[in-house]
């Protein structure tokens, strides 16, 4: 329900309407989704696209790419394969392959030996992001790679702005995300520090509530609380002057969807130091104490801050507008992949193979409980 699943249906919406037949097949994974999930409303809803239509589980199918959406699902297999052909296949990796503290989340290996022997076909590994392919180098050249990352990506008319913002000394600041602890600062200090009310400083945020930070110790007495889907997500960046975006150190942010989102919206980001490998100097970056420290440089120089958000806006457009998925997947097409450890890598060899054999014995202890 997720950003995964916006990131699904954004590429399939853009590659339909450039023409192309679209398939889908919605896989249920063993010990991955929890017995009370269903197929989520809006990825079911594309199938009345009249380009797009439901795989059929009974014959072979054929394509000129096969996409493979977020690893994890296939760790352990899924109850319902099918058999297909394709020119290339991709997995979209939606989730680094190693954990804030750095254990490894999954085996990458094991999925797609997993995909070969379920449906016929081996992948090649597309990252979503620069933070996502240091990781999966980590494994080369064991692991084969696209050549460029699939990022994710907007239909911009969905997120534009409809207000002035930051043009008064007092800003509303905020964030949304679920109720996941980590998705939120490590401790109720980190939290309450990266978004700082104030007489000139207003905080609103969506989609935990009152609940999730009470019992995390925050004091939440002058914010504004909205639970999940309270207001449509542009119109709550809308709001928003300053976008402030902390989560605990167990988590890796692969992409940053909702950073993007809050860009097109026209707020200023302020995120914290690992984030910069993907949005550079389109942000600013600090730790959860320094917020109120930024937030008064952002009053000192409010002209300054508009233009650095129309930049972030423009970069945005250029880098991850739904426009260009056509133009990327006819690219992919012609993608022999690399297997090639030149560039960034997260872990060395040795590390690597150390994490993942911590990993299975992790699993096996799992298994025997």
């Amino acid at each position: 329900m997720g950003g995964t699943a916006t990131a699904v249906e954004t590429d399939v919406r853009a590659l339909e309407a450039a023409g192309l037949a679209v398939g889908l097949h919605f896989v249920t994974g063993h010990d991955f989704f929890l017995p009370h999930e269903t197929i989520n409303p809006r990825l079911a809803a594309l199938l009345d696209l009249s380009g797009v239509q439901r795989v059929p589980c009974d014959r072979t199918t054929r394509a000129r790419i096969a996409f493979f959406h977020h690893p994890q699902p296939f760790q352990r297999g899924v109850d319902n394969p099918i058999q297909v052909i394709a020119d290339n296949t991709v997995i979209v990796c939606h989730q680094a392959p190693f954990k804030g503290d750095g254990a490894l989340e999954y085996d990458p290996f094991l999925i797609q030996r997993q995909i070969r022997n379920q449906f016929g076909t081996l992948p090649t590994w597309a990252p979503i992001s620069g933070i996502c392919r240091a990781q999966l180098r980590s494994f080369s050249p064991l692991l084969r790679l696209t050549h460029e990352d699939w990022p994710n990506t907007f239909q911009v008319g969905d997120w534009t702005p409809k207000r002035e913002k930051l043009t008064i000394p007092h800003l509303v600041v905020g964030r949304h995300g679920r109720p996941h602890t980590d998705k939120w600062g490590d401790d109720r200090t980190d939290i309450a520090a990266s978004l700082p009310a104030g007489a000139l400083t207003r905080i609103r945020t969506m989609g935990a509530d009152k609940d999730f930070f009470e019992a995390l110790g925050v004091e939440t007495t002058n914010w504004d609380i909205l639970p999940f889907n309270a207001e449509p997500v542009p119109d709550f960046l809308d709001s928003l002057d300053v976008f402030s975006y902390f989560h605990s150190s167990r988590w890796i942010e692969t992409f940053g969807r909702t950073v993007a989102e809050a860009m097109l919206m026209g707020a200023r980001c302020v995120l914290q130091p690992e984030l910069k490998r993907t949005f550079g100097d389109h942000a600013l970056y600090c730790e959860p104490s320094e917020v109120a420290q930024v937030l008064n440089a952002i009053r000192n120089d409010l002209h300054g801050a508009r233009q650095a958000t129309r930049q972030a806006r423009e970069w945005c457009i250029k880098n991850y507008a739904a426009e260009f998925i056509p133009a990327r997947f006819e690219a992919l097409t012609r993608d022999p992949g690399t297997t090639s450890r030149r560039g960034p890598i997260a872990a060395s060899p040795f590390t690597a193979a150390r994490k993942w054999t911590g990993f299975h014995r992790r699993s096996h202890q799992a298994r025997k409980q």
